[in-house]
């Protein structure tokens, strides 16, 4: 899995002087602006303590060990504590900071800020890019680890009767442990929720799948989903379970898994046991940012075994060819209208 140099595109000038901020790169007019908007709601410390932990947690190589960004917090609530005291006026019916960056590690980070309404509360938006793994600190203590092609949007605050959380993609969560309030996971408009109280399991829901799918590893959850009909279907998991969840069809099953394989991808791992080639390839596309074409239909019938820990991706094929008797080859695409830069193509063909 490779890594990407830093970059960021804002929206407004609201973001960049909030980015600047955190980088202590900021003008004096820019941190005046900030100063002035801190005061506004003590919300928006939190805010911005938040915003710090993400941005300095993806600015080291080892993306799962840096989930402890306590030093971020230190950094920026000095600069919060020792701020100047100066009058600026900063007129608006809504205050909105919006950006959009890659950072190290390609992790897209996207923040809004509403003061409009006291009913909508902030959002924060985690999202890992193809080919990238990333950890991240919830509000209220727990811990989600996002697959590549993952995004995570939730509440900052952490008040209310309930911790809700919507996915699209892969994460594995660890949940704190709250009697009073659940955790919920919500899928594709409510398609499917996951409920705790505090536990650890595991949801995979990408766009482009009619599978919902969500393993138990310790504790217990509650998942509700919708029939055919509209009513619904309540489920309760025991550890090394899986709710499997069929949006074509509106069909819940429940079976027994390896728990080890299911979650193996938030260590850098993949383990495939005499698993469809297509469904190999899938893991394989999105955890090294590439994209696979099948040239010899046959193959999709094939099945595969092995177990991969932190492999670059020639290895990766070079054991398909080996083991499965499958030649292959890296093609660059050219970057178009729909490419923001190149990438790369392996074309699979049966051995001959």
């Amino acid at each position: 899995m490779r890594s990407e140099k830093t970059s960021m595109t804002v929206d407004n000038p609201g973001s960049s002087a909030i980015l600047k901020y955190i980088r202590n790169t900021a003008s004096e007019e820019e941190r005046v602006q900030i100063d002035i908007w801190l005061k506004e709601d003590p919300e928006h410390e939190k805010t911005l303590l938040q915003i710090a932990r993400i941005y300095y947690a993806n600015q080291t190589q080892e993306r799962i060990a840096s989930r402890n960004s306590l030093w971020a917090y230190k950094k920026v609530k000095k600069r919060i504590d020792n701020r100047r005291k100066k009058q600026w006026l900063y007129r608006a019916s809504v205050v909105a900071a919006c950006f959009m960056g890659v950072l190290a590690m390609s992790t897209v980070i996207s923040f809004l800020l509403h003061k409009s309404s006291m009913l909508t509360p902030q959002q924060i938006t985690v999202c890992a890019n193809r080919g990238v793994r990333t950890c991240l600190d919830l509000p209220d203590g727990s811990i989600a680890y996002l697959n590549s092609g993952s995004t995570l949007s939730y509440p900052l605050s952490n008040d209310g009767k309930e911790r809700r959380v919507m996915l699209s993609g892969e994460a594995y969560f660890s949940i704190k442990h709250d009697a009073e309030r659940p955790f919920i996971v919500s899928v594709f408009e409510d398609k499917m929720k996951v409920k705790v109280l505090g536990t650890e399991f595991n949801v995979q829901a990408y766009k482009n799948d009619n599978i919902i799918q969500t393993t138990l590893v310790t504790g217990s959850v509650n998942i509700e989903t919708k029939n055919i009909n509209g009513e619904t279907i309540e489920r309760n998991l025991s550890p090394a379970e899986k709710a499997i969840y069929d949006l074509s069809n509106n069909t819940l099953d429940v079976i027994k898994v390896d728990v080890e394989s299911e979650i193996a991808w938030k260590e850098g791992r993949l383990i495939f046991k005499e698993t469809p080639l297509p469904d190999v390839l899938k893991s394989l596309a999105n955890f090294y940012d590439v994209d696979f074409e099948i040239r010899d239909s046959v193959l999709n019938s094939y099945r595969f075994t092995g177990t991969f820990n932190n492999r670059q991706l020639p290895q990766v094929l070079d054991y398909l060819r080996i083991s499965s008797r499958i030649n292959y080859s890296i093609k660059r695409m050219e970057a178009d209208d729909s490419l923001s830069e190149q990438r790369e193509l392996v074309v699979l063909q049966k051995m001959k």
